[in-house]
């Protein structure tokens, strides 16, 4: 297959019956099916069942994104998105360019069970340049599997959160790489150079996105080590799907402490200056991440004097487009693309450079070390002399500029819009108060 996607083999492969979990051997096609799963493993399954693996080639935002690519590219798009988004598809040559997902049957769309846990080797740690094996044998984490009917069962590096190796097995798909050379999405490069990646911290991708908890492997089976594979990340189901609801929460909570803020008053002319500072001391990679050229992540700061609040900066109201680029009064982090002509583009394969301003991860936690102190500071002049100011932070998965140029095109349901959530990043939120705090910071 193109660029490093090995095809699984088609041959029905029998596993020995070995007894356990009440069930018969499955061959490798019926483990293509994550139906198949969810009889030994149904907690996994039903998590999975409600994640953004499971929902990878259904997402409107993708699929829009992809017929837009296809047509605009005259096919030369290709296999380039949906080799992560449906790589089982990809790699039995059930699709090659993603335009007929809709019609194919649901075992093969989306990032299902043998997608990751036949991960066999990575290539070139971005673009889905990962091999997989072909004789029916489950790849995971366990130091001693079980032996059961179903399937071989075999530990891999790839697939142990403890291991900083299995970050490579996410990085696979979580880097992506033009073709030009312009690397659009680089969580796994973020990672790999933050203070996480050293093996005295040891903290993998799945050691924060997949929370471990003690709970049989399967049914029937030991209590183990396992995790849950709902992967709460950043972006989010936009159609009717299982467990949104629950799939919204763990974004929620996972953001919660993902960045600290502080918020410092001095005095100013005819009025006070107000600083912001943000940090990411917690998330192992840059933040905003991933697409970064459609996040949108900004600062809302509100004075209130006489109990008449007035808005400072990013008070944008629902529905409103927030740019990552203007105003210059507005503090919004994430990337633009442009393309070589310089103008600011949308599309991914349009672009030749990209700009970021993101917040960059822990690189060390020695003190003494300058790389320690990497947060990002701006001021504005408040005027008068308010009694309370108010600090928050939002996120917006994918800014309303780039769904709008989806729906511009006929690609994208306008409905897609109006389902985009912002989440309030809760632990980022402060409140200073002149009677209180007096001329200073709070944190």
């Amino acid at each position: 297959m193109p660029l490093g996607v090995h095809l699984a083999s088609r041959t029905v492969f029998l596993v020995s019956l070995l007894g356990g979990c009440g069930r018969e051997s499955i061959d490798l096609e019926a483990l293509r099916d994550p139906a198949s799963c969810a009889g030994c493993h149904p907690e996994h399954a039903r998590a999975w069942a409600g994640s953004m693996h499971a929902h990878a080639s259904d997402d409107p935002v993708f699929l829009a994104m992809n017929r837009l690519g296809q047509r605009t590219t005259s096919g030369a798009l290709g296999d380039f998105c949906v080799r992560c988004h449906a790589p089982v598809a990809v790699a039995t040559g059930a699709t090659s360019d993603g335009l007929d997902l809709e019609q194919l049957p649901r075992a093969l769309r989306g990032v299902t069970c043998i997608a990751c846990h036949q991960i066999d080797a990575v290539g070139e740690i971005h673009n889905g340049d990962l091999a997989w094996t072909d004789d029916g044998t489950m790849l995971g984490g366990l130091q001693h599997p079980v032996s059961t009917p179903a399937h071989g069962s075999t530990r891999s590096s790839l697939l142990t959160s403890v291991a900083l190796e299995s970050s490579k097995a996410c990085g696979a798909c979580h880097d992506v790489v033009l073709p030009n050379g312009l690397a659009i999405e680089q969580t796994f490069a973020e990672w790999s150079t933050s203070l996480f990646a050293h093996p005295e911290i040891g903290l993998s991708c799945a050691g924060c996105h997949m929370i471990g908890s003690d709970a049989p492997a399967a049914l029937h089976g030991p209590t183990r080590r396992v995790h849950d594979h709902a992967m709460a990340a950043v972006d989010v189901a936009l159609t009717q799907w299982p467990g949104v609801e629950d799939q919204r929460r763990g974004i929620a909570r996972d953001l919660k402490g993902t960045i600290s803020t502080k918020l410092c008053v001095a005095p100013g002319a005819g009025g006070v200056e107000v600083t912001i500072t943000l940090d990411n001391p917690q998330a192992g990679h840059a933040f905003p991440s991933g697409t970064t050229h459609a996040r949108r992540l900004w600062v809302e700061m509100v004075a209130e004097t006489g109990g008449v609040a007035t808005p400072i900066t990013g008070a944008y109201q629902a529905g409103e487009v927030v740019h990552a680029g203007a105003p210059a009064s507005a503090w919004v982090l994430g990337s633009r693309f442009r393309d070589a002509s310089g103008t600011e583009v949308q599309l991914p394969w349009l672009a030749a450079t990209i700009e970021s301003d993101l917040l960059a991860p822990s690189v060390t936690a020695d003190r003494t070390d300058p790389r320690f102190y990497h947060s990002k500071s701006r001021s504005w002049l408040v005027p008068g002399s308010p009694e309370r100011i108010r600090l928050a932070v939002h996120l917006q998965p994918i800014g309303l500029d780039v769904l709008d140029v989806l729906i511009a095109s006929g690609d994208l349901s306008p409905s897609a819009r109006d389902a985009m959530p912002t989440f309030d990043l809760e632990g980022a939120s402060l409140e200073w108060l002149a009677a209180r705090d007096g001329l200073g910071c709070v944190q």
